[in-house]
């Protein structure tokens, strides 16, 4: 099996992340007051979330808070600093270079506390997404701007608004200055069908969509908004 490019947290980012579990963002738009929610793992966070009284982010969402981050305090934005868990998930179909977005899985947001395994065993042709195939786009390496603005993986997950897709690439590459980044990481060829959750990473990690993340050690960093759309 070809495994992409794996997700490694970076070492840095922890004083980061404790200064915005206790300063919250301040951001316009729909979200009012946002805070980081820190975890050990991806099912721990969604218990901390659940006694909050809060839902968990998708990958959209979390492109457009960090939107609002940038619209609200400019360079010095916060949420880009860190990765962002959320509730979308990628189901891949085993043996198989095809794959589904749920842009909210139940599965995900529903997922019970204690749960010890790296993805969620589930029955691809049962499961309800957009499907696409890796093969037949360009995954697994770093886009240009133009690639990122036009690639169906990224039009999907964002919800087909290509709109808010062009200001969040432009905000990207125009505040890090770079000329490749934003790729899509993703598993293939899996022994077996599994639901992954689909992760926004943090500028250290180019602002990739990464569909390759282990549930289990992956440290995560929920968003929870005052305000929820």
């Amino acid at each position: 099996m070809k495994l992409p490019k794996l997700f490694v947290p970076e070492k840095d980012l922890e004083n980061s992340v404790e200064r915005l579990l206790k300063e919250p963002v301040k951001v316009q738009r729909n979200y009012g007051l946002i805070e980081v929610i820190s975890a050990d793992t991806f099912a721990e966070g969604i218990a901390q979330l659940k006694e909050q009284g809060q839902e968990p982010f998708t990958f959209a969402e979390n492109v457009e808070a960090r939107i609002a981050d940038y619209e609200a305090n400019g360079k010095n934005v916060k949420l880009f600093n860190i990765w962002l868990d959320s509730v979308a998930g990628v189901a891949y179909k085993a043996n198989s270079t095809k794959f589904k977005i749920i842009l909210r899985s139940d599965k995900l947001e529903n997922i019970v506390s204690g749960f010890n395994q790296s993805f969620i065993p589930v029955n691809y042709d049962a499961e309800q997404g957009i499907e696409l195939d890796s093969k037949k786009g360009e995954y697994n390496r770093d886009l240009t701007r133009e690639e990122v603005k036009n690639h169906e993986f990224w039009i999907t997950v964002i919800g087909g608004d290509k709109e808010k897709l062009a200001e969040y690439v432009n905000i990207w590459f125009d505040k890090t200055g770079k000329e490749k980044s934003m790729g899509v990481y993703l598993r293939d060829n899996t022994s077996q069908d599994e639901l992954r959750e689909l992760v926004l990473s943090s500028d250290n990690s180019n602002s990739c969509a990464d569909g390759n993340y282990d549930l289990l050690i992956s440290n995560a960093r929920f968003l929870s908004g005052a305000q929820q759309k």
